[in-house]
């Protein structure tokens, strides 16, 4: 059984917002998958979470497609990776990326995890970001994860 919750995002402040609580309540191991199309705020929302994380410099944060993997350190580091070109993270994964994901600790971010879905835990928060279904400006934010993580409901 999993937790499911639905956040309307207004504006780019209200992702970075919903980011932020998210990346406060994450813990080392967790593994955020990010999901919707180009320009539908997953960066944006990764930017959230860093700074929930209390990462060193959470508006460093940036789309890592060309960079595939992105270490911020802080407190608990994020591992921002992208799967925009899921056969180069495979690749990496495949090569040794997947335990050097694992000594790092912290939390991993990926961006386009729908390309990749099969190559990550089950035990993940999903976030799926699209426009909003009733005309209005932004965004909605639909969010799985495990029943065991009650605080998604309250996000």
């Amino acid at each position: 059984m999993t937790r499911h919750a639905i956040v309307d995002l207004p504006d780019e402040a209200a992702t970075l917002a919903l980011g932020e609580r998210l990346g406060a309540r994450l813990r080392s191991g967790d593994v955020l998958a990010l999901v919707g199309d180009l320009g539908a705020g997953k960066t944006c929302l990764a930017r959230g979470v860093a700074r929930g994380l209390r990462v060193a410099d959470p508006d460093a944060v940036a789309s890592p497609t060309y960079l595939l993997v992105v270490e911020h350190d802080g407190p608990l580091p994020m591992i921002h990776a992208d799967a925009y070109l899921p056969a180069k993270l495979k690749a990496f994964l495949d090569d040794g990326g997947a335990a050097w994901l694992l000594e790092r600790g912290g939390v991993v971010v990926v961006e386009w995890a729908d390309k990749v879905a099969a190559l990550l835990p089950e035990r993940r928060i999903t976030v799926r970001l699209a426009p909003r279904s009733d005309g209005r400006p932004g965004r909605r934010a639909e969010i799985d994860g495990p029943d065991e993580l009650d605080w998604l409901a309250h996000v």
